[in-house]
Parts: structure tokens; sequence; C-alpha cells
């Protein structure tokens, strides 16, 4: 969690509007904690909490889910973070 939200809070600010984030590993917070018992990460401390926390303090980025919806398989569900459009 703490590392994915450092380095989102250092690359955001490089990403144009309508370009992207992509988050990986975001699909374990959907697993269980046994599948991964010697790890120091699992359900709720992971990539997708991080986003989600990152989400919490930047108004600047939303998770698109369209383009998620077009995949067959992937492990970022949540995690295509689009930079919105600068509005004039």
């Amino acid at each position: 969690h703490e590392h994915v939200l450092a380095e989102l809070r250092a690359y955001a600010p490089l990403v144009s509007p309508g370009a992207y984030l992509v988050v990986f590993d975001t699909s374990i917070e959907d697993m269980p904690a046994e599948m991964y018992p010697a790890r120091p990460w699992g359900p709720g401390n992971n990539p997708r909490t991080a986003v989600r926390q990152f989400l919490a303090e930047s108004a600047d980025f939303e998770v698109d889910q369209a383009l998620e919806d077009k995949l067959l398989i992937t492990v970022c569900p949540g995690g295509y973070l689009r930079r919105r459009e600068v509005s004039c």
C-alpha cells in the first residue's frame, strides 16, 4: 500500500490530461489471504487500497471503468486511472 501510494503521488503530476496511470496487482484485494501467507501484503494492504486512498486525495484522476470493461482478463481491476481533462 504505502510504496504504491508514494508512487502514485510522485507520478501523478507527470501525467497529461486524458492519459493514464495504470496500477497493477489490484486484484490482490479480491484474493483470500491464505493464498499469500508469507507476504507482507494481502487484502487490506495492497495496490488497490493505495488506489482508493489516492483517489480520495486527488480529484484529478478517475477510474476508467469503460476501458476495463473492454478487457476479458486483467490483473488491474480498478487500476486504470485516467487523468481528467482540464475544463476551461
